[in-house]
């Protein structure tokens, strides 16, 4: 929900702001009494005695409130039937809403004048040279602006003029505005806004600019700007004298009763122009509050999840909480949103839970969300509608705020670079991204969520802090995750089961297959008419993650106890996590920013220490290595070629697969450095053969074993020596091995 940003009113403000809409009403009921007078055929419109301001404006009588005359009694009986008896003519003249209120321009005028204290204020923004700038952020109100401001503007000078104020139109200059039905190309918008601006600055005549955000307003325009503020919000206040203007033919209404049934300002802020019209349509003043009422509370946003339902790393829950306790002192206006770390970038494999995480973020702080994706914007067609579709995501964000933004898919603007048709686009891509990016870092109120399956691919400049301030990996969720993802999707029916022996089985699965597995065992129940039961979980897991037999679920807990056990005797380093996969098993350790000569030889080899397990324990190796001969290959070429830690010479040279071919110079270097580091890690794991053959048994019986429970292990296979696990090699997310 927006925050309101609504202003107490001076008195000058309320009076000049009455004397405004009075001429509003006016200009409209002259064209309603030209209407009425259409030629035989044409609709009719209402007569126009009944229309309640028409006596006012004509100055010649004021209706006299019903409820001058009745007891308190029965004025709240009126009340309580939904009639206003202090809007009603004692007289019984015919209360009616006034036909065709000019609603929008009457709102639009409260708003500005709220903001317009003295006369003073007023009347530099009708002096000669002035330049007054007001930030807008919704598209559709600075188009409805557009529409009404030659009425506004009209109904502002007369008031002034009468009041003996000087004043001299000012020329209106909106950005961004649809002004003829066409939809212009963001940067075409810009360019013909930045031009029609200097040509009023340059006539030195006042000037009224209206832009989204005040970092839109030209160069120019901030040289020469005496104000800029931001649309103050539609509050209580400017409903009460709204409703005067068009729901009272005496002028008063039953304000305390109105009051009391009006939602707060917050709540009023977020609704939209559509609703506030609908809601002025109804009879009476009663039934106007009733219906701003109801239209608040429809627009709760759904219940969706929260932080709470998800299980998160340490590190990443921390910085949440961290951006949520800042967007809320920020919303009580003690902190400025320039204090504010307002992004965050996810990375991580497709079902991770990026997506539902943005959701989350949202939810918890009770902000919608708004998300689009490279995929997105490209639906919209070439280049120019993509940019335009990131545009309007990013804006619509800006315009909710506070908000959630997500931008998915950051991969897809990938590294810049070549001169082929495809790299020129990918430049125009990544630079309106960037482009985007500034524009949300500068916007308060708005959450910049991130998300990418693949960080390496990404330009580095949309990584940099200052565009995304906070990084972080997302894995497969652990078992206590599971559990977690389980009961919330198996709702109340999860209270009488035994999650955790599922939780085992799923060991190593997305998010998004375990919340799959969690909809077909409730699929399943329905089906039978029943309670959720076990069986249902089993059949439901059976279907999507298989168990695998036996021998094969060795041989993969060996492997990886192998990468564990080769890797701590060389590093005395212990992984976050060892566990089971549907896919093969993995080792979650940290990523090693700085390598040196003896490191890289040391990863190497705990890169080749899972096939060397194989063949120690099991006597045969498989094709389960395959990612590990991949990465150590890498390794050993960047250790010789790139980095050149052995320091035999100084020429780094780009990898190329026909030179590092067996029988060749390259391969077979290379070749030597992988079997040396293959033998060393056999020896490792033959000296070691009883401890990774326990913690393969625990692997297998468990399907996932934390830190703890392997420095637990070491230390009773050590003889109850204590192991100490390192700092940096705990982290529940990083780079995996094997």
């Amino acid at each position: 929900m927006p925050r309101s940003t609504s202003l107490p009113w001076s008195p000058f403000a309320r009076s000049f702001a009455r004397d405004v809409l009075a001429e509003l009403a006016r200009a409209r009921i002259l064209l309603d009494r030209a209407l009425s007078q259409r030629p035989h055929g044409m609709a009719a419109v209402a007569d126009i005695e009944t229309l309640p301001l028409a006596d006012r404006v004509a100055a010649d009588y004021r209706g006299v409130p019903a409820a001058s005359t009745m007891t308190e009694a029965e004025i709240a009986a009126c009340i309580a039937a939904g009639r206003d008896p202090w809007a009603e003519d004692l007289h019984g003249r015919p209360h009616k809403r006034m036909i065709s209120a000019p609603l929008a321009g009457m709102s639009m005028a409260l708003r500005i004048l709220a903001q317009m204290p003295t006369e003073d204020d007023l009347r530099r923004v009708g002096k000669s040279g002035a330049l007054t700038a007001i930030s807008m952020p919704s598209r559709a109100e600075r188009t409805y602006l557009h529409q009404e401001a030659h009425d506004l503007l009209t109904a502002v000078s007369r008031a002034a003029k009468v009041r003996g104020i000087a004043w001299e139109n000012p020329a209106i200059r909106i950005h961004g505005a649809d002004t003829d039905g066409v939809r212009r190309d963001h940067a075409r918008e810009r360019t013909e806004f930045e031009s029609a601006l200097n040509r009023s600055i340059a006539r030195g005549k006042p000037i009224c600019a209206v832009v989204g955000f005040p970092h839109d307003l030209p160069g120019n325009g901030y040289a020469v700007a005496d104000r800029v503020f931001p649309m103050p919000t539609l509050s209580a206040e400017m409903v009460l004298e709204l409703l005067r203007a068009t729901h009272s033919v005496t002028g008063e209404i039953a304000e305390d009763a109105v009051r009391d049934r009006l939602p707060n300002d917050d709540k009023l802020a977020s609704l939209p122009p559509p609703l506030l019209e609908h809601a002025f349509a109804a009879e009476t003043t009663l039934e106007v509050t009733e219906r701003l009422s109801r239209y608040v509370e429809r627009r709760k946003p759904a219940s969706g999840p929260i932080l709470d339902d998800m299980a998160l790393p340490t590190s990443l829950r921390n910085d949440l909480d961290s951006m949520l306790a800042d967007l809320g002192a920020w919303r009580t206006g003690s902190l400025d949103w320039s204090e504010v770390s307002s992004s965050l970038c996810l990375s991580g494999p497709p079902g991770t839970g990026k997506t539902l995480l943005a959701s989350a973020l949202a939810g918890s702080a009770g902000i919608p969300l708004v998300a689009t994706s490279y995929a997105e914007c490209q639906r919209h067609g070439h280049q120019g509608d993509a940019l335009r579709a990131l545009h309007d995501a990013v804006e619509k964000a800006m315009t909710e705020a506070p908000a959630v933004v997500l931008i998915d898919e950051l991969d897809s603007f990938m590294v810049r670079g070549g001169d082929s048709h495809s790299a020129r686009y990918n430049v125009g891509m990544v630079n309106g991204l960037l482009e985007q990016l500034t524009r949300l870092h500068e916007a308060p109120g708005v959450l910049l969520i991130g998300a990418t399956n693949h960080p390496e691919r990404v330009d580095p400049a949309i990584l940099r802090h200052g565009r995304f301030d906070r990084h972080h990996t997302l894995r497969e969720p652990d078992q206590a995750g599971i559990r977690l993802i389980l009961a919330r999707n198996l709702g109340g029916g999860s209270g009488c089961l035994d999650l955790a022996p599922h939780a085992v089985r799923l060991s190593g699965c997305s998010g998004a297959t375990v919340a799959a597995v969690a909809r077909d065992a409730k699929s399943r129940a329905r089906r039978e008419g029943a309670t959720i039961r076990e069986d249902h979980l089993d059949a439901a897991i059976q279907q999507m993650a298989p168990d695998r037999y036996g021998e094969h679920v060795w041989r993969i807990a060996v492997h990886e106890a192998g990468h564990v056990v080769v890797n701590w005797r060389l590093t005395g380093e212990i992984p976050g996590k060892v566990r089971i996969t549907p896919h093969g098993g993995e080792v979650a350790g940290a990523h090693r920013p700085v390598e040196t000569l003896d490191s890289a030889h040391d990863r190497i080899a705990a890169l080749l220490a899972g096939r060397a397990a194989e063949r120690v324990l099991i006597g045969s190796i498989s094709s389960g290595a395959a990612d590990d001969l991949r990465q150590a290959t890498e390794l050993a070429y960047n250790m010789k070629h790139v980095w050149v830690l052995d320091d035999e010479h100084l020429l780094a040279l780009p990898p190329s697969t026909g030179r590092m071919l067996p029988g060749t110079p390259l391969g077979d270097d290379l070749e030597r450095v992988l079997r040396g580091e293959a033998e060393r890690a056999e020896e490792l794991v033959h000296g070691a053969k009883d401890l990774v053959a326990t913690l393969a048994h625990d692997l297998v019986e468990q399907r996932e074993v934390s830190a703890e429970k392997i420095k637990t292990i070491l230390e009773r296979m050590l003889g109850d020596r204590r192991v100490e696990t390192t700092s940096n090699s705990t982290r529940p997310t990083g780079s995996t091995l094997g």
